[in-house]
């Protein structure tokens, strides 16, 4: 047993030739592998697709039309002369044509359109980049749970290794009657204790990396060393937000405010076609001739609609509401993040004091369990009074360590939520 507790204690504090997994590494792989990212080509070949479609708005449009009717009167010319008698027009009529219609002006329509096509695939992709930057939220809580997970096996190990050299001390004394023999049991004891939290605390890691991996797309070995980050933080003045990609969202929605503001107002201005149409029909262009006879025209088309009843107007209002939507939404974002970034500027006040306080506990535990180990081995105290010590010299180490990876997890929270 203490042969497998000493290979495990080496196996964690020397283990620098493993695998390594940092934070921004966990950031980089998520963004190059959660399934979303797939969405990003797609919206690339919508916006390509819808693009090739309003080129055609340029291209000649042609269409071959077929008509058949009868009509109840026809044209009859009534002449006094009785040696001149026209032929009477049929009332059955047939016509087959092929137009052509080429757009000249449509007021930058297609334009306007190709272009807003291009924002909401922008607005798309940025959706896709503030979702993936919120899973570094779930990214830090994560591995700084590892962080913590790993560094309370650390010291459950150095505690168990501390008892079994106590044991081993202790076990000549008993055997020349300085201490009883209950002093070694109560110490065994513990150290069963010991080896089940270090089994719990094994399980919450395995659970922890295996929620991890699921997050980042990765497997994560059972020998991946975390390394805590290193962080420096600057600029920490909370008017500086600036790099959170829901403000390029933001920016890309005004700015499709104003594309559907200028495609509104092309419905006032004129569009301008050039025609053609040739065919066959009876009658052809000569309603007079009941024959079958080719025909041909061409001609300028001009569609105008001056007078839209103020339907443009209340368009333009109705989007002038929704951007001023965007802006309460971004109002509403600002206030959050300034909540969220005066949260961890207290929190990394609070551990900041918190470890300046850890040294001056650890000092005293220290001290402490130097006492009550000679008091023990002199047979003054039982292995309670010094368990009850030891434990708590363990813990204060355990706790400064805990403080300072709990401070780190604010500062990385702090600068997450403020985009850097």
């Amino acid at each position: 047993m203490k042969i497998l507790l000493l290979t495990q204690i080496l196996s964690f504090l020397f283990s620098s030739g493993n695998d390594t997994l940092t934070l921004d590494r966990c950031y980089k792989i998520t963004e190059e592998t959660y399934p979303i990212i797939k969405q990003v080509p797609v919206y690339e070949l919508i916006k390509k697709k819808r693009s090739e479609n309003l080129e055609i708005n340029y291209l000649p449009q042609i269409s071959l039309k077929g008509q058949a009717t009868y009509q109840s009167e026809v044209t009859k010319l009534k002449l006094s002369s009785p040696f001149i008698k026209p032929e009477e027009m049929s009332k059955d009529r047939y016509q087959v044509t092929l137009d052509v219609r080429q757009l000249i002006y449509d007021g930058g329509v297609t334009n306007i359109q190709k272009n807003l096509e291009t924002n909401v695939n922008n607005i798309e992709k940025q959706k896709i980049s503030v979702e993936l930057y919120s899973l570094r939220n779930k990214i830090n809580e994560l591995y700084f749970s590892i962080l913590i997970l790993q560094k309370r096996k650390e010291y459950t190990l150095l505690l168990i290794k501390d008892i079994e050299n106590r044991i081993t001390e202790l076990e000549s004394k008993v055997r020349n009657g300085v201490i009883p023999a209950s002093n070694i049991l109560i110490l065994e004891a513990q150290l069963m204790q010991l080896e089940q939290e270090i089994n719990n605390i094994e399980s919450d890691i395995v659970s922890s990396k295996n929620m991890l991996s699921e997050l980042i797309g990765r497997n994560i070995d059972s020998s991946t060393i975390f390394i805590l980050p290193e962080t420096s933080l600057y600029d920490i003045e909370l008017d500086t937000l600036i790099n959170r990609p829901e403000y390029k969202l933001f920016d890309f929605q005004k700015k499709l405010s104003l594309q559907q503001d200028e495609l509104i107002s092309t419905k006032k201005l004129p569009k301008i076609n050039i025609f053609g149409q040739a065919g066959i029909g009876r009658p052809g262009l000569n309603m007079l001739d009941n024959s079958f006879q080719p025909f041909y025209l061409v001609g300028l088309n001009i569609i105008w609609n001056p007078i839209d009843w103020n339907s443009a107007n209340y368009e333009k209002h109705i989007n002038k509401l929704n951007s001023d939507l965007i802006d309460i939404q971004k109002d509403v974002f600002n206030k959050s993040i300034r909540i969220t970034l005066n949260k961890y500027k207290a929190d990394i006040s609070k551990y900041e004091k918190l470890i300046e306080k850890d040294d001056e506990i650890i000092s005293k535990r220290g001290q402490i369990v130097k006492t009550t180990l000679s008091q023990l081995e002199n047979g003054v105290i039982t292995s309670t009074v010094y368990l009850t010590e030891l434990i708590n010299y363990n813990q204060a180490l355990l706790t400064k360590e805990i403080h300072i990876i709990l401070l780190t997890q604010s500062k990385i929270n702090y600068l997450t939520t403020k985009g850097n």
